[in-house]
């Protein structure tokens, strides 16, 4: 893997201050990874999207006149956590309420929505639409019904000049709504991209084939064909799209051509140019036509066509003025440069008012300074909570043998990050970083976890996994945490009962959390981690009911999980990180049903050596 980069973990952080510092009306709000106007206008609805990173210029290249008002981002093709979505939209928060436009995948919808619910609590007017523009994938659950793709640059360009003439929030979502109802993409991949926590492509692709049907994340597509030219391609997704979308003869609509940043301008113009002829010869006539790179999948060769059929309303709200780093047209140019200039006018007077020079170098300078002081404040104030008495792991587990095994759950989990996310390579391949992500920041945060009982440390655990966990693992691993300490309350040591207890409680926080966003929870036989962790929690119950010892227990509830996970390569996933591929996912364990098995397995292990 060749790349320009620091290391992988700075990767997204470094790309966002990259994007502030060429684009001075903006600002990036490190803590929570939030790219944003300077100035939010009070005045009118704001408009909030993101999620994972790699997709640029999408979505942090879309904030400014005319589009979004924040993007909030997430890890490379793992969704920003709730906490990141929340506290972007109280950044953002107007007298007019805030849009989410939300992609429809798993775990964008999950954060976004309760992110959503947070800030509700707090007074702020949140809706939300979400964009399934994507006819490659039908009826998939795991993304709730078809993937959020291309079709959602759209959304944000119209329903952003909707918000600009200052209309209530609920003529922006009907707008916003009404692109979505009337936008199709299809694409394709010529090769794989790479992931750079990962270091090598998510999927192997022959010279002469192409994956038809792909998705943005690297997932695979509908399915693996011989290479074809340009103008067959265009002429079977055309064909594709008008059927979809029920267009007629003498129609407009948008034309988007979506380079996925591997393939060259040349080659998405030469894509352009064959599927016009498509076009006009069902007598289709294209308002407008977009050719470039503007929902990528990082370095993958490929690209998507997308469709808008278009109206007079539509048709002014796409022609009027936007000013963004990756979209800018009319007359909003000049307004953003103005504005632009007064920003930067403004901060030098600021600096020069604190006594400092105004240049770039000194601004970096004392921004950093103010920062370790604030870490250095931080870290003051911050409270340490030790854990009383020894670790016991044995017939019993106490309150410290609790907080060993979390802590040695992290480093199993951090120690197999690549392979989790070799598992996960008929997903987003995203599945080992975005949990190690988590427990690596809970092992930061050890010293500020709570620690009196069994109770409060896994819901002070769950705090950071929420957070930290990237894409849908944040709710689904949080939930599973925070359920399991309430369930086992203010207990100080537990026996098998008590971890049939947690393991059960967990199973159904995560079902809950699908509940909540899905309208059901996964079961055994979706192919998710369910079909480990289920396994597992029964084997733990049926064991405390027959009185056996806690470490045969335990041997026996891992050698169950490990089976549910197996048990996953005989059927197709019908939710989960693979759900998009249907069929295509049998012969392949589901990654977080695998990670599970792996992952009882070592503590089970660990736990008969004590």
């Amino acid at each position: 893997m060749k790349k320009i980069m620091k290391t992988a973990e700075s990767f997204v952080y470094d790309m966002c201050h990259g994007i502030a510092m060429a684009h001075p009306e903006l600002d990036f709000v490190e803590k929570y990874k939030v790219v944003k106007k300077k100035e939010i206008n009070q005045d009118k609805v704001s408009l909030i999207s993101g999620g994972g990173s790699g997709h640029e210029p999408a979505h942090a290249g879309f904030v400014g006149y005319g589009m979004l008002d924040a993007a909030v981002c997430g890890d490379v093709f793992a969704s920003p956590s709730q906490i990141q979505v929340y506290n972007g939209l109280k950044l953002t928060a107007s007298n007019k309420g805030t849009l989410m436009i939300v992609k429809n995948y798993s775990g964008d919808c999950m954060n976004f929505n309760n992110a959503a619910a947070l800030a509700k609590d707090d007074g702020i007017k949140v809706d939300a639409v979400y964009v399934n523009d994507d006819i490659a994938v039908k009826d998939s659950l795991y993304t709730v019904g078809r993937r959020g793709v291309a079709g959602t640059v759209l959304v944000h360009k119209i329903a952003g000049a909707k918000a600009e003439e200052g209309a209530e929030l609920e003529e922006v979502k009907r707008v916003a709504q009404k692109v979505i109802d009337n936008v199709r993409s299809f694409g394709f991949a010529l090769t794989s991209c790479t992931v750079p926590a990962a270091g090598s492509p998510t999927f192997k692709i022959g010279e002469d084939e192409i994956e038809f049907g792909v998705g943005i994340h690297g997932e695979p597509g509908r399915k693996r064909e011989k290479l074809q030219t340009a103008d067959k391609l265009a002429e079977r997704i055309v064909k594709d799209l008008i059927e979809d979308l029920g267009l007629r003869k003498g129609e407009e609509i948008c034309l988007l051509i979506n380079g996925f940043g591997g393939s060259p301008l040349q080659e998405l113009y030469i894509l352009n140019y064959f599927t016009t002829l498509e076009l006009e010869k069902k007598g289709i006539k294209i308002y407008k036509t977009m050719v470039g790179d503007y929902m990528t999948s990082i370095d993958m060769a490929g690209a998507s066509i997308t469709t808008l059929r278009l109206d007079d309303e539509l048709k002014a709200l796409l022609d009027a003025p936007v000013a963004t780093p990756a979209i800018t047209w009319g007359t909003a140019a000049s307004k953003a440069s103005a504005a632009a200039e007064e920003a930067v006018k403004a901060l030098g007077k600021a600096f020069a008012a604190m006594g400092a020079d105004f240049d770039f170098g000194g601004a970096a300078k004392a921004t950093t300074s103010k920062k370790a002081s604030a870490a250095k404040a931080s870290a003051k104030e911050a409270a340490v909570y030790e854990v009383k008495g020894e670790s016991v792991i044995g017939d019993k587990i106490n309150t410290a043998g609790m907080v060993e095994l979390v802590d040695k759950m992290a480093d199993i989990i951090i120690a197999h990050e690549v392979a989790f996310c070799e598992a996960d390579r008929l997903g987003d391949g995203d599945f080992g970083m975005s949990i190690a992500k988590g427990f690596k920041q809970l092992k930061k945060d050890w010293n500020t976890r709570k620690k009196g009982n069994i109770g409060e440390f896994l819901v002070s655990s769950s705090e950071i996994i929420m957070e930290y966990c990237g894409g849908a693992s944040g709710p689904l691993w949080g939930s599973a945490f925070r359920q399991a300490g309430k369930a086992i309350g203010d207990a100080v040591e537990i026996g098998v009962d008590g971890l049939a207890t947690i393991f059960a409680a967990a199973a159904k926080g995560i079902q809950e959390t699908g509940r909540r966003s899905f309208g059901r929870g996964a079961v055994v036989g979706d192919k998710t981690l369910i079909d480990a962790l289920i396994p597992a929690a029964d084997s733990l119950a049926e064991s405390a009911e027959k009185g056996v010892k806690l470490k045969d227990a335990v041997t026996a509830s891992a050698k169950a999980a490990v089976e549910g996970a197996d048990s996953t390569k005989t059927f197709s996933a019908k939710m989960g990180r693979a759900g998009a591929v249907g069929d295509r996912s049998i012969g392949y364990p589901d990654a977080g049903a695998y990670g599970l098995g792996v992952i009882f397995t070592e503590l089970a292990e660990y736990i008969n050596k004590k």
